[in-house]
């Protein structure tokens, strides 16, 4: 091989490897506003991925343009020492879901449509200690005293789902019973 081809060998192994290197800071990037904590069976994450959110609510037709939220996971499954009759896992989770204006009008004239008896959420129980503190600010001026919010319409939370709706944005929670 002359000096040309060395060359040019050379050049697409750099590449090659700069190309690699590219891919897995944009994986260490794309998680970085993640953290998770485990101890015993007992799994807490905090994120902003809606992928990972994806898997745990139905987005459905209405998929949040940003989110952030802690998810906190019991296992009982029985996997170890501490239970030794496994049951169903337990889990709570606490969210604020951001929406484009089309989107959000088209979950809230939806869901002011409907006919049933007001939940009587206390907004006190959506003020989540991790929350950004502008969401903390708008939760705190909202002036309604109790509210209606039903995120199983839109995001299958069924019965243990309650949300409050803010501009563009909705705060919700879920748990097992």
């Amino acid at each position: 091989m002359n000096v040309k081809n060395h060359k040019w060998l050379l050049f697409l192994l750099v590449s090659f490897f700069m190309t690699c290197q590219s891919d897995s800071d944009k994986k260490s990037k794309e998680y970085s506003n993640e953290s998770v904590i485990k101890k015993g069976n007992v799994t807490e994450i905090t994120s902003t991925d809606i992928e990972r959110l994806g898997k745990v609510l139905d987005f459905g037709k209405h998929k949040p343009i940003k989110v952030e939220y802690r998810y906190v996971i019991i296992d009982n499954s029985g996997q170890n020492d501490r239970l030794s009759v496994p049951g169903p896992s337990d889990y709570s989770l606490e969210a604020v879901l951001y929406f484009n204006e089309k989107t959000f009008h088209a979950i809230n004239d939806f869901e002011m449509d409907l006919e049933w008896m007001e939940q009587n959420h206390k907004k006190d129980e959506f003020n989540f200690e991790w929350l950004p503190q502008s969401v903390k600010e708008e939760l705190v001026q909202d002036d309604r005293a109790n509210y209606k919010g039903h995120p199983d319409f839109f995001f299958g939370t069924g019965v243990n789902g309650k949300a409050w709706y803010l501009d563009k944005k909705i705060v919700l929670q879920e748990h097992t019973n």
